[in-house]
């Protein structure tokens, strides 16, 4: 029996990217190619096997739409997310996925099982790859959102991106006024501006 390893699933509010304000279902899976300093979704490596059967059955019981697959780094588990997939739309076909993705492991298999993919370089190799995907291909699904402070984080991969988000250090102040910061540049530049509702609202809460 196929297993996947999950941390967590829960209803929410998508805060991010162009969806942030929709309801959705998270399923947060465990595992990543890195070990970015300033994760906050370390707990991602705290996960727990399950069949994929019992996963689907969880997402076939709720009346939300779109269900989000973010992690740590969901196509280290690759299969299983497939397999996921294909049963969930055997049984309800108008189901979305989304996929929140750092991209390193993401092909054209990816790009067409999902209805919608963030990704959220963290090298400039993988951001590189990555354009030449959505270039190539006119993929319109997806967006490249890179974290940054405009100051050490993120900063050569903002020629890649569709969207800027702002870095966050957990500090009240500090986060204000890179967010005001990576707000002024979006509109200077004409780039789009990703929020984080869920944390601005609830901070380092989990299940939201």
């Amino acid at each position: 029996m196929l297993k996947i390893k999950i941390v967590e699933v829960f209803e929410g509010i998508q805060g991010e990217v162009r969806f942030a304000g929709t309801p959705m279902l998270f399923i947060r899976l465990s595992g990543c190619t890195r070990k970015c300093n300033y994760c906050d979704t370390k707990y991602h490596e705290k996960g727990k096997k399950i069949s994929v059967q019992s996963l689907v059955r969880r997402i076939l019981r709720t009346n939300i739409r779109t269900i989000c697959l973010s992690g740590g780094e969901p196509l280290i588990q690759k299969d299983a997310v497939r397999r996921l997939i294909w049963l969930v739309r055997q049984k309800e076909g108008f189901k979305q996925f989304h996929l929140e993705t750092n991209g390193d492991l993401l092909d054209w298999v990816d790009f067409e099982i999902f209805d919608y993919i963030a990704i959220s370089p963290k090298s400039l190799v993988t951001a590189k790859r990555v354009h030449k995907f959505r270039v190539g291909k006119r993929v319109v699904t997806s967006d490249v959102k890179v974290v940054t402070d405009l100051d050490k984080i993120g900063v050569n991969l903002i020629k890649f991106a569709s969207m800027l988000m702002p870095l966050t250090m957990n500090n009240r102040y500090i986060d204000a006024e890179i967010r005001q910061k990576v707000w002024k540049y979006c509109v200077k530049h004409r780039i789009n501006y990703s929020p984080r509702l869920h944390f601005e609202l609830f901070g380092k809460r989990r299940g939201v």
